[in-house]
């Protein structure tokens, strides 16, 4: 889990392969991803961080790889 500059919430959703974006009330704002190996999609992520520009870091374990999301193309 990780929490940007605005407050907004992010979980690694491991049993749906998946990203999910709260607001700081718990509102789902966005999720991206599902199962697979392409750019976008993940097995098993495990981990994600956001650093100070919004970029987003996810530990894509199944695919043992770090995948690098813009603010832009978090869907």
């Amino acid at each position: 889990m990780a929490v940007d500059s605005q407050g907004n919430v992010y979980v690694a959703d491991t049993g749906n392969d998946r990203i999910q974006k709260f607001d700081t009330n718990g509102n789902l704002i966005t999720k991206w991803g599902s199962r697979g190996n392409a750019d976008g999609l993940f097995i098993r992520p495990s981990s994600v961080e956001v650093d100070f520009n919004g970029m987003v870091y996810v530990a894509d374990s199944g695919n043992a790889r770090i995948q690098v999301f813009t603010p832009v193309n978090q869907q």
